[in-house]
């Protein structure tokens, strides 16, 4: 599935979605990004970019990196991903 098999309707809400928590997470605003983005990949859950900015706004050590899983689980060689991973991993113990 790509963006391009979204309906216009859902299409158009996935990028307002994206842009609100795009602006939320630029003012700080980490909760109000977190739900915009949860409601993005909702509609499309196969965006590495929007998983990143979860892991991004994330509460939860464990919120980010179930976010990183899910982008290394769309694309496996995401060195980005990989590496905000393995750090999140050593500084878990």
């Amino acid at each position: 599935m790509s963006e391009r098999d979204l309906s216009n309707e859902e299409r158009e809400r996935y990028i307002r979605l994206c842009q609100a928590g795009h602006v939320s997470a630029m003012q700080n605003k980490l909760y109000e990004a977190h739900f915009y983005f949860r409601k993005a990949v909702e509609i499309y859950p196969f965006s590495t970019n929007v998983w990143l900015w979860l892991a991004r706004v994330a509460e939860s050590h464990d919120d980010r990196i179930v976010a990183l899983q899910n982008v290394l689980a769309i694309n496996p060689n995401h060195e980005d991903a990989k590496r905000r991973l393995m750090e999140l991993r050593r500084n878990q113990r």
